[in-house]
């Protein structure tokens, strides 16, 4: 009985669940899987740079927003932060309101939380920076809807 319950498991999260680099990120141009993010990135030699956690916390991470885009909770945010690892570098996009998060939303976050502790506010974390015309446009992806196109982006 445990062993299918096991099982049974197993399955459900191989269903539910997508690996990093086929989870997707989207804009009022269209969806990108962040593998193919990173493909670019590492095609084109896009070097890592620091970026400031606060700047990018203007439009990124409030788990209570993110609840409302997503089925988790913003506990689920939290506890998936927290479990995130800061070694792997993020993905910026900078459009012309601003730099966006990709990929690495829970890494910044607790990046961000980890510098309100300590009380550094120059804190920063490695990713690399796509430009939304230059980069993001060139990058295989679906299609937005007509409505999403009329977007100044």
């Amino acid at each position: 009985m445990m062993k299918l319950l096991l099982e049974n498991w197993k399955k459900y999260l191989n269903e539910t669940t997508k690996s990093w680099d086929q989870q997707e990120f989207g804009d009022a141009r269209g969806t990108w899987i962040i593998g193919d993010l990173h493909k670019y990135i590492q095609d084109k030699g896009i070097q890592k740079q620091p970026f400031s956690v606060d700047e990018l916390a203007k439009n990124n991470l409030d788990p209570e927003e993110s609840a409302q885009t997503s089925d988790a909770s913003p506990e689920d945010f939290k506890s998936r932060a927290h479990a995130s690892d800061l070694q792997f570098p993020i993905v910026v996009v900078k459009y012309p309101d601003g730099l966006w998060i990709a990929d690495g939303v829970h890494r910044t976050w607790k990046a961000r939380e980890a510098a309100r502790e300590a009380g550094d506010k120059t804190k920063t974390i490695m990713g690399y920076l796509l430009h939304w015309k230059k980069d993001l446009l060139k990058i295989p992806h679906s299609e937005a809807s007509e409505e999403s196109k009329n977007s100044p982006y």
